[in-house]
């Protein structure tokens, strides 16, 4: 059985890849440490969704990691060797990032660069998508036009 790995399982993005893939037949295993309900308080606890996918995929496997911890990453890509992986967990609050700048950039850059560096150690061929909503830039990215390449999409003009 293939083996997935997402980051920022609990979340909405990271549950939605979970429950999709688990009924296309791959063992789950999420990354998440509930770091939204440090960021947003109470109101923004994803441990009920957590307990949900516990509860609906059989053999999902829950890792309390947080993505900066960079030798946390490396020894679970090395240790668990997934067949993919989907990277959905940031700080993704614009409004908060003013005022949290080391945090958010610790986890949205280096949480990621951990990531990569760890696909790239121990599971070069292994497919790697980084998923994040248009919050990041606006709306101006979707204007751009892509183009869809071998194992990638890219810009339709070399310009950007």
């Amino acid at each position: 059985m293939k083996k997935l790995l997402v980051t920022g399982s609990s979340g909405l993005i990271g549950s939605e890849v979970c429950l999709y893939f688990a009924h296309q037949g791959w063992a789950i295993h999420g990354i998440d440490n509930n770091q939204r309900a440090i960021f947003f308080g109470p109101q923004g606890d994803t441990r009920w969704n957590q307990k949900r996918l516990a509860s609906e995929l059989k053999g999902f496997v829950h890792h309390e990691i947080d993505i900066r911890d960079r030798t946390a990453i490396l020894d679970l890509i090395d240790s668990l060797r997934p067949d993919a992986i989907v990277h959905t967990a940031a700080q993704p609050s614009h409004d908060l990032a003013a005022s949290i700048p080391f945090d958010d950039f610790e986890t949205n850059a280096v949480g990621t660069l951990n990531l990569l560096e760890a696909t790239r150690q121990f599971v070069p061929d292994a497919p790697f998508v980084h998923m994040s909503t248009n919050k990041v830039y606006g709306d101006a990215p979707n204007e751009i036009p892509m183009v869809e390449l071998a194992t990638r999409w890219d810009y339709a003009d070399s310009a950007y």
